[in-house]
């Protein structure tokens, strides 16, 4: 298995990392990140200079270039949302071995690395679970402090602002794994109305008003019919 790159979606200026590390070796260089904290990762969101043994998500078959990637660091089990036919599922994942060491070895040094004014360059070389499994807790952090780096770097000030999630996860689909920001939210309610409208020039880019407008004119539906339409599309979202 291998992780894979998603593209920077709507405003967010940040690609992202996707995938169960468990089996997949890859290593990823920054030349300035920032290190942000949520629920249940540490994030390090910055200017990736090189990728080893990532692939893209869309278009597998282009190369990765440097650019802007947030890359999730887990401390506990998470999920990943995925289209199944036509409804999203969640997958759990637990942190892989390697990955859980960064994780701790990461919030023992938090004061060090995490907060506004710090900001880190370096590498990490991540190792799959069968490299590690057979080893003992020492052998694990001294493996993970051995194929990682992290110095601190005086920002340029081209490092685009990068709001973490309250939780982080993977997924295009929607729901608090992502940690969809405002605007993800914003778009997804504009593109489903967009898609219920028989109108051919209701679009998503038109505005959230005009829609819900042209939504109420083509469905003249009785209240609680609509508020349970609107009900499901905020359900969506939370």
């Amino acid at each position: 298995m291998v992780v894979k790159f998603l593209d920077p979606f709507n405003d967010d200026k940040y690609g992202k990392l996707r995938g169960d590390k468990s089996d997949c070796y890859f290593k990823v260089t920054f030349s300035e990140a920032k290190v942000c904290k949520t629920d249940d990762a540490y994030i390090i969101a910055g200017q990736v200079t090189a990728y080893e043994g990532v692939t893209r998500s869309f278009k597998p078959e282009l190369p990765l270039e440097p650019g802007l990637c947030a890359v999730p660091i887990y401390g506990k089990e998470y999920e990943i949302r995925r289209k199944d036919g036509e409804k999203y599922v969640s997958d759990k994942f637990n942190p892989s071995i390697f990955e859980l060491s960064v994780y701790k070895w990461i919030e023992t040094h938090e004061d060090t690395w995490v907060g506004d004014d710090k900001f880190v360059s370096g590498s990490i070389i991540h190792l799959p679970n069968g490299m590690l499994a057979s080893l003992d807790g020492s052998s694990i952090t001294n493996t993970v402090t051995n194929n990682m780096t992290f110095e601190d770097v005086t920002p340029t000030g081209n490092l685009p602002a990068y709001e973490p999630p309250k939780t982080y996860g993977g997924s295009r689909g929607g729901g608090k794994s992502y940690g969809l920001q405002p605007s993800d939210k914003f778009a997804f309610i504009k593109k489903q109305l967009a898609t219920d409208i028989v109108h051919p020039d209701y679009k998503e880019d038109m505005s959230l008003i005009k829609l819900i407008e042209q939504m109420l004119v083509e469905h003249p539906m009785e209240n609680d019919v609509s508020s349970t339409y609107f009900d499901c599309l905020l359900a969506c979202i939370k």
